[in-house]
């Protein structure tokens, strides 16, 4: 086991990758605003880590998450983009990649502070 294979630890690196993934969908969102009968998409990976978790590191790094297409129109043209929705997702998953940050951060920081003080 590596020094950062803990359920903890797996949980957060696999919150960035997804919330970047995540980040991009929303990306691809807002860059088709105006594209006639275009549906939106969204990463769902909440629920699916959150049960990974309880059955350790190897199956916390297997989530991948899932897209979920969002059939509404919300426009005349059949596009399902809110420009509303698309920010207030956007900023929701950059809260949750900073706080991945921090806590990845947090832990680089407790090991070195453990390593220094072994090396004494």
């Amino acid at each position: 086991m590596g020094l950062f294979d803990t359920v903890t630890n797996q949980a957060v690196v696999t919150t960035l990758n997804l919330s970047r993934k995540a980040e991009a969908l929303v990306a691809n969102n807002l860059a088709n605003y105006d594209t006639p009968g275009y549906k939106t998409e969204t990463l769902s990976f909440q629920s699916q880590l959150a049960q990974a978790i309880a059955q350790g590191p190897a199956q916390v790094a297997q989530v991948k998450g899932q897209i979920v297409i969002n059939p509404m129109a919300l426009q005349p043209d059949l596009n399902s983009v809110s420009m509303t929705q698309q920010t207030t997702d956007l900023a929701k998953t950059q809260l949750l990649y900073e706080t991945a940050v921090q806590a990845f951060n947090y832990k680089v920081t407790e090991v070195k502070i453990v390593s220094e003080g072994q090396a004494q």
